[in-house]
């Protein structure tokens, strides 16, 4: 399949325990797609956004600016990838985040049809299951 690519940021340790992960812009907010960290060319997670009223790119990556900033435990679902990346990055090194856009939902027949996010996710996860750090 293939989707609108939109490279809009990288994922920086700046330090033990602190990953920068920069605002996204106005411009750049995508309601529902899939993301992909990509570290020396290879894909380490997928993961997707957009399954709520305000969920969005912008939205779910706010989550690990928080944690980013210190990473420590926490309920926080964003937690495990910002402690998986804290642990594999040397200060520094960063990962690119790789936002793809998915088709809005349609109309149809008196329905709406719409992308199912998490089949979509599980895709991704199989086509790179041998270079995934987190699933």
């Amino acid at each position: 399949m293939s989707y609108l690519k939109i490279k809009v940021m990288y994922i920086t340790k700046i330090g033990e325990g602190i990953l920068e992960v920069p605002q996204i812009s106005k411009e750049n907010i995508i309601k529902r797609g899939l993301y992909t960290l990509v570290y020396k060319g290879k894909v380490i997670k997928v993961g997707c956004f957009g399954e709520g009223v305000t969920s969005n790119n912008k939205t779910r990556f706010n989550s690990y600016r928080t944690i980013g900033k210190n990473v420590i435990p926490t309920a926080n679902g964003s937690y495990k990838t910002m402690k998986v990346l804290n642990e594999n990055l040397k200060v520094g090194e960063k990962v690119e985040v790789i936002f793809k856009k998915l088709p809005t939902d349609i109309y149809m027949d008196g329905f709406w049809w719409k992308v199912d996010l998490y089949r979509e996710e599980e895709k991704l996860k199989k086509e790179f299951k041998d270079s995934l750090w987190l699933t």
